[in-house]
C-alpha cells in the first residue's frame, strides 16, 4: 500500500535529516513514528468510566459482604479484563521503550506513569 502525506518543505527536510541520523529510510522512520503513536494511544487509553464505576461498586459490596454470586462473577470478569489491559499496557510500554531507546523507568517518568507499589 502506498500512502502519500503532504508535508511542508521544512518538515520534510527535518524528517529526512532525522531518518538519516537514525540510519533509517524515510519510510522506516515514518513507520516507526506511526507505531510509536499507536503505542502511546493504547498506553493512555483507560478503561471506560462506566466500567470503572461498576468495578468500584462491586468492590464496595464485596468489602461489606453484600455481593451476591452474580455480582462476584461480574467482579471476577472485570478484574480479569483489567489485568489483561494492564499486561498489554506493560508490553506496549516495553516496546515503546525499545523503539525510542529510552529505559522503561525513564519513559514511564516522562509519561507520568507511576509503577504500582509492591504490597
Amino acid at each position: 500500500m502506498t500512502l502519500a502525506i503532504p508535508l511542508t518543505p521544512e518538515i520534510e527536510q527535518r524528517f529526512r535529516s532525522e531518518a538519516e541520523d537514525a540510519g533509517l529510510t524515510v519510510e522506516q522512520l515514518a513507520a516507526r513514528r506511526m507505531e510509536e503513536a499507536e503505542l502511546l494511544w493504547r498506553i493512555h487509553s483507560a478503561a471506560p468510566e462506566s466500567e470503572t464505576r461498576e468495578l468500584h461498586n462491586l468492590l464496595r459490596k464485596q468489602r461489606t459482604g453484600t455481593l451476591n454470586e452474580k455480582g462476584q462473577t461480574k467482579l471476577n470478569s472485570l478484574l480479569d479484563a483489567r489485568e489483561l489491559r494492564t499486561s498489554q499496557r506493560l508490553e506496549d510500554l516495553t516496546k515503546l521503550s525499545q523503539l525510542s531507546g529510552i529505559p522503561l523507568r525513564q519513559l514511564m517518568d516522562q509519561l507520568g506513569i507511576a509503577p504500582i507499589p509492591s504490597p
